[in-house]
């Protein structure tokens, strides 16, 4: 009987010191009310990290002048934008573009400008005098896709007269100022760069239906060709303009 009643003592007496020993939450309650300080301090620390990372990943005051300079997490994600400042004809037609960064930076040094390239076309001598013409000069918005050591292979849009958005690419080949290249395949591995492709690839289907540019001394005109067009022109001007741009009459 004297046993028994000592270990239940015993017990209660263990269930009572387990229960004065604090829990790892209330530790770390009483770690947080005793070092306001220190947690002040972590929380900015944490804070500072974050932003750091974050302007890491978007280089806000980043002046890109060279193909290396743009991140690669940029590729196929990250749109910039500059204004063209001159068309270099090698390596098939560059643009040299003065990159504004998202914030603007005092600039020390001699002026660099960043080289890129039409995505997916070669460019006619008579795309270089549209381009001579109607980009150089004008502020325009750009994908980069890929890099090369000497440009960056990039989508590039301008915002004309009318603010509509033209693709400059594909604006070129559907003029027949432009014709696709070879080398695609950096085109068809995601969905937006493939709708790109395609966009190319109906434009030059068009500018051959239309012998536009360099489609005329390559595609000579048949009777069968004059035919085509006459019923075309018929019809397109008895459509609405948005229907014509849908049927790309």
């Amino acid at each position: 009987m004297y046993k028994t009643d000592k270990n239940k003592t015993y017990k209660k007496v263990k269930i009572m010191e387990k229960e004065k020993v604090p829990t790892v939450f209330q530790k770390f309650t009483i770690f947080m009310e005793r070092n306001n300080r220190a947690v002040e301090f972590i929380s900015y620390g944490i804070t500072g990290i974050g932003l750091l990372f974050a302007l890491y990943k978007i280089r806000p005051f980043a002046k890109f002048k060279k193909p290396s300079d743009v991140p690669n997490h940029f590729l196929q994600s990250t749109e910039l934008q500059g204004r063209v400042t001159h068309i270099d004809p090698s390596y098939g037609v560059l643009l040299l573009i003065d990159h504004k960064p998202l914030i603007p930076f005092p600039q020390l040094g001699r002026e660099k400008y960043l080289p890129i390239k039409l995505a997916g076309i070669n460019t006619t001598n008579h795309g270089i005098s549209w381009l001579q013409t109607i980009i150089r000069g004008e502020k325009i918005t750009f994908l980069p896709l890929t890099k090369k050591k000497d440009y960056l292979n990039c989508i590039v849009t301008f915002s004309g007269k009318d603010q509509k958005c033209i693709n400059i690419a594909e604006e070129l080949v559907k003029l027949g100022f432009g014709s696709l290249c070879t080398d695609q395949d950096y085109l068809l591995n995601n969905k937006s760069t493939l709708i790109y492709y395609k966009s190319l690839v109906k434009a030059e289907k068009f500018a051959q239906f239309k012998r536009n540019g360099y489609w005329h001394s390559i595609k000579k005109p048949t009777f069968l060709w004059k035919i085509k067009i006459f019923f075309s022109e018929k019809l397109k001007s008895l459509l609405p303009i948005f229907i014509t741009k849908q049927l790309n009459i």
